[in-house]
């Protein structure tokens, strides 16, 4: 008997500025998460930009050209700035590109470890800035869970927190349950938080 993979995917955000896009494709899927910077005006409407333009070309061939299409954002935005961190999977391949401190992470199946897949990317300056440096990743999913997030949990989530939940929570309730470990006592939370998570499984 024949197996067949399927493509899980999860998404959470809660705030004002950060904006999610999940775009299931044939063979795996186009994501991003982009954090609109709160402080410049028009963060919201910036990361929903660069959602639109992704949407607009879902099915770029490699990791430089969405370094491309996010340098063009960058000189196209007419007002605010955002992060960006895009990525195509395409069967066990994963390839995008990053600018700002928006994350993307390979949280392997096989042991606790975890492969930052932007840990090259530049933090400032920002899309929408004109002087942004998006740098393109690449890597391979196989049994591993892709978490992409914004600097909401990445900054104040330890990485042991992250990856336990991961590993021990049902798949759909993991983006909910990753943003309670940065939710204050109150129920506020200290910064806005967008999540998706992406993970193949055999049907």
């Amino acid at each position: 008997m024949q197996h067949r993979r399927h493509l899980l995917l999860a998404c959470a955000i809660e705030g004002r500025q950060d904006r999610a896009g999940v775009f299931p494709l044939p063979h795996g899927a186009t994501l991003i998460v982009a954090d609109g910077a709160g402080g410049s005006g028009g963060g919201a409407a910036a990361a929903e930009a660069v959602v639109a333009a992704v949407a607009s070309d879902l099915t770029l061939a490699d990791a430089s050209s969405w370094a491309t299409l996010l340098s063009r954002v960058d000189q196209e935005l007419p007002f605010g700035e955002t992060t960006a961190v895009v990525l195509r999977v395409e069967g066990e391949q994963v390839f995008g590109a990053s600018a700002g401190d928006s994350g993307a992470l390979l949280i392997h199946g096989a042991d606790e470890s975890c492969t930052d897949l932007t840990a090259a990317q530049q933090r400032k300056p920002l899309l929408g800035s004109r002087r942004a440096s998006p740098v393109p990743f690449s890597g391979l999913l196989g049994d591993s869970t892709l978490l992409m997030a914004s600097d909401g949990l990445l900054k104040y989530a330890r990485l042991e927190a992250i990856v336990g939940v991961v590993k021990e929570v049902e798949f759909a309730a993991i983006p909910r349950r990753l943003i309670d470990l940065v939710r204050l006592r109150s129920g506020a939370l200290p910064d806005d938080v967008a999540i998706i998570v992406a993970r193949w499984v055999s049907t």
